[in-house]
């Protein structure tokens, strides 16, 4: 999936997948939401599976030559004026995307816009550092882009030249507000960063400004001495949004207001705890995708399970996730007032997508 932010404003539709398009700076960005599956649940013991992360597919411009067999010079790269174009892939056509920034729940469906100013991150994942010619300090290869304008789609510019060259990649990383320093190494040059879960309140607004973390990769096409043009694939969502809500099993009529609730495996090496942080690698190349591997600690290495503390007691919250390659089982302790619930669920929790998990049946 991919993303860009602007303010979203989202509708939430309890079982229907809403995706988003928004556009970055000097950059038009898509970015693929959190779709909602439609086929199942988080079931109690046994619930709904998740469906469908999209494949980023980078169109990479290479520069022509009249010598084939000549080798590529080596990079000079210059502070140029970046425009980054997205391009439209088929999918995204025919689905809905689902930014950042603002996120209302609307009874429906999800609905998001990007806002003026919206900031994404971007870092130049073609070179693990660079000091132009005649001089020993590195130039530095990572900044800031701004959205120009509230919309669905917009364009992103920064405040700084982009230091850049034909064929180089970008790797753009929302929300800005959460974004950790991207390191660059290997061979190939693999990028590296970590995202985390801690803080979480129960939101939208916090998951969309905090943890609806979504990266893509725009690649220069087109550069003259001063100017360069890039082509910037759909972003894609690395977590799975769920929306929870929890009843009394023995008395399920109404949903139970939440003081606080905490997540965690139920079973398995890990039980009783959750990841917290996870490790978020890309490959640079024409066809780039995102690994993320949760940091995952027994309790016995001081692991322990996933907080969330909402604001005035809400009967709903919202939670991100890290996603699982298989049907994982679930363990919430929910306190209600002076009341402690505890319960299991199982699902299967895709990337990108957005759970309604609704009246899950706790014990006191």
């Amino acid at each position: 999936m991919k993303k860009i932010y602007v303010q979203p404003r989202i509708e939430t539709k309890a079982t229907t997948p809403q995706q988003m398009l928004c556009t970055s700076g000097g950059i038009k960005a898509q970015i693929s939401g959190y779709k909602q599956n439609t086929g199942g649940g988080f079931i109690q013991s046994v619930i709904m599976g998740i469906a469908c992360s999209s494949l980023l597919f980078l169109g990479t411009a290479c520069s022509t030559n009249n010598t084939p067999d000549q080798p590529k010079q080596q990079a000079e790269l210059k502070p140029r004026t970046l425009i980054v174009t997205e391009v439209e892939s088929q999918k995204s056509k025919v689905e809905s995307r689902l930014p950042q920034a603002t996120i209302t729940d609307e009874g429906e469906t999800l609905n998001a816009l990007w806002s003026k100013g919206d900031e994404i991150s971007f870092r130049n994942i073609s070179h693990e550092t660079y000091t132009p010619s005649g001089t020993t300090d590195e130039v530095p290869l990572d900044g800031v882009l701004l959205a120009d304008r509230a919309a669905r789609i917009a364009s992103f510019a920064s405040n700084a030249k982009v230091w850049c060259d034909l064929d180089d990649q970008l790797l753009l990383v929302y929300p800005k507000a959460t974004a950790p320093a991207i390191t660059v190494s290997g061979n190939p040059l693999n990028a590296t960063y970590t995202i985390s879960l801690t803080g979480q309140d129960g939101s939208l607004a916090t998951i969309a400004n905090r943890y609806h973390h979504s990266y893509g990769i725009a690649t220069i096409t087109e550069v003259t001495e001063t100017t360069a043009n890039a082509e910037l694939a759909e972003m894609q969502n690395l977590l799975t949004v769920c929306k929870f809500s929890f009843v009394d099993k023995d008395e399920p009529g109404t949903p139970l207001p939440i003081t606080s609730l905490s997540i965690s495996y139920g079973d398995g090496t890990y039980a009783n705890t959750y990841p917290e942080t996870a490790t978020v690698t890309v490959t640079q190349g024409t066809s780039s995708t995102a690994t993320v591997i949760p940091d995952k600690k027994s309790t016995s290495a001081g692991g322990y399970a996933l907080a969330i503390s909402p604001d005035g007691n809400p009967e709903e919250v919202y939670v991100a996730l890290f996603p699982e390659a298989t049907a994982t089982t679930y363990s919430f302790s929910v306190t209600s007032g002076v009341n402690t619930y505890t319960g299991t669920a199982t699902a299967q929790l895709n990337a990108g997508e957005y759970v309604a998990a609704t009246n899950l049946k706790l014990t006191k």
